[in-house]
């Protein structure tokens, strides 16, 4: 008798088991996914995006493939670890502004995030040192500079000059990081553009993003320059900034780097778009979150024209 029982037991405990792997599997892929989408895809994206045309800013393929290849995964895992950083110590200005994001809406604890936060973090230097070079410089760099834009002591979110400086590093070390793990060194295209479209963030990015986030921002206790001035004053010096760098940095291209004007007339391009829409979310004062960010977006895809023009130029320059 206790032989036919054993057998039966066993079976149960097994069933048991499996059934609570699958649930854990589920949860562990919808974290995952979660904290995809709080890390916000699109700005992922053309991160990876200016690390590979820093790689290809000679116009010759990275020197060794594997080690580029080690190099993009460790720049992921350094974004997605800055950008949920952001969300985790976003959550009061998130939700004055009715973001839909995971943490916001209450889908994806911040204690669980954080801790995928310190993952993506060791990830992203372990990855880096595999790929050698300078990667993993620039990669500690990334993190620090992620790091001061969200979290204490410097918080350079909560006011727009401090946050302008970061969000500069941010850019500029993605580029310098493709160039690094490339192999072939430094050339006046790869400084010209990366200069360029860092300048880009820094200087319409950062301020573009705050116009339909004063709201929130104010409830959260920033001092951006939407905050303190007033919306009129930012988007003045929002429309300035887009003019400043679209036209010098087709000036700068054009007189130091030719080759880095295909990447720098969508920008000026872009500036155009981007000052029309400050002019006409400006009447919008009512509007919804959503259609009062419309030169934000303009501010998003022209990066995203910018570093795709330049990617599929430069291999074949």
């Amino acid at each position: 008798m206790t032989n036919s029982v054993a057998p039966a037991a066993t079976s149960l405990h097994v069933a048991g088991l499996a059934g609570t792997a699958i649930p854990r599997w589920r949860t562990a892929l919808r974290t995952a996914r979660l904290c995809w989408s709080e890390a916000r895809p699109t700005v992922q994206v053309v991160f990876l995006l200016r690390f590979a045309v820093g790689a290809v800013s000679t116009g010759q393929l990275p020197a060794a493939p594997g080690r580029a290849v080690l190099g993009l995964a460790s720049w992921w895992c350094a974004v997605a670890c800055a950008y949920l950083l952001n969300g985790v110590t976003d959550v009061q200005e998130d939700r004055a502004n009715g973001s839909r994001r995971p943490i916001a809406r209450g889908a994806l604890p911040v204690r669980t995030a954080a801790a995928v936060t310190a993952l993506l973090a060791g990830a992203a230097l372990v990855l880096g040192a595999a790929a050698g070079g300078g990667v993993p410089v620039w990669v500690a760099a990334f993190l620090l500079l992620g790091w001061a834009y969200s979290a204490r002591p410097v918080q350079a979110k909560r006011s727009s000059v401090r946050c302008a400086v970061v969000v500069f590093g941010l850019g500029a070390t993605s580029y310098a990081a493709g160039i690094s793990v490339a192999g072939h060194g430094w050339t006046a295209t790869g400084v010209v553009f990366g200069g360029v479209m860092a300048a880009w963030m820094a200087l319409v990015g950062s301020v573009v993003k705050d116009l339909g986030d004063a709201d929130g921002d104010a409830a959260g206790g920033r001092r951006t320059l939407a905050v303190v001035h007033g919306l009129p004053a930012a988007r003045a010096v929002a429309v300035v900034c887009a003019a400043l760098v679209g036209v010098a940095g087709t000036a700068v291209a054009a007189r130091w780097a030719p080759l880095a004007l295909a990447g720098t007339l969508p920008v000026a391009a872009g500036a155009v778009w981007v000052i029309a829409r400050v002019v006409r979310d400006a009447r919008r004062e009512h509007a919804e979150r959503r259609q009062r960010r419309g030169a934000y977006r303009a501010f998003m895809l022209t990066q995203y024209t910018a570093n795709l023009v330049m990617l599929s130029a430069l291999p074949t320059l």
